[in-house]
């Protein structure tokens, strides 16, 4: 039996997480209802539960197809020569291409939307673990100074950092001058990390 997804149901919830993605970005998570939703994708509400079954599914889509991953594919840079610098240039350029998104994630969490701050934690979760499996596998040298675990949680805070630093304006670049700016930051990230690594696991 074939089980291939239809195209047109791909193209409708294409559209779904695009037009959820609009309005959740004007009227914040919380003010936007799944009635409200399916007005505007001209859908009845039941053809929108078929496809999302909750709104925190939704928005949960609406994050991992926005690329807001913590490793997501992406064509070849020049910094992938060293695939640490790169790893941290990836995620620092995902967060930043879906940058109004994380702003409102940011803003709904922070006013306790509860859909917003449960998708918040197992965003963060998923991050947490992704870079700590990477840090195992490729990085022992740095696992073995404090543990993958607090190496992932340090590389969070840079990344995190960075983007709230950039949107309350203290570092008010745009186009390549941010990119540059990632790519400066990753790379310093590393070095330090670089001299810790060369120094040695600390005795006890």
């Amino acid at each position: 039996m074939d089980t291939e997804t239809p195209p047109e149901a791909i193209s409708t919830r294409q559209r779904i997480l695009q037009i959820s993605l609009e309005l959740m970005s004007q009227r914040g998570v919380d003010g936007t209802s799944m009635r409200d939703l399916a007005s505007a994708c001209n859908l009845n509400v039941a053809s929108l539960y078929h496809y999302f079954p909750s709104k925190r599914e939704l928005l949960e889509a609406v994050l991992g197809e926005s690329g807001m991953l913590p490793i997501k594919a992406r064509r070849p840079q020049p910094e992938d020569d060293d695939p640490f610098l790169a790893l941290l240039v990836n995620v620092l350029r995902s967060m930043f291409d879906v940058e109004s998104f994380i702003r409102l994630m940011v803003g709904e969490a922070m006013r306790y939307e509860e859909t917003a701050r449960a998708v918040g934690v197992d965003l963060f979760s998923s991050f947490e673990t992704a870079i700590e499996d990477w840090i195992t596998k490729n990085r022992p040298d740095l696992a073995g100074i404090a543990g993958a675990a607090a190496v992932s949680r340090l590389l969070t805070g840079v990344v995190v950092g960075l983007f709230v630093q950039h949107a309350a304006g203290v570092i008010d670049l745009e186009g390549d001058d941010l990119d540059a700016l990632i790519l400066a930051r990753a790379r310093e990230t590393v070095q330090i990390l670089q001299v810790v690594s060369a120094a040695g696991t600390p005795s006890t």
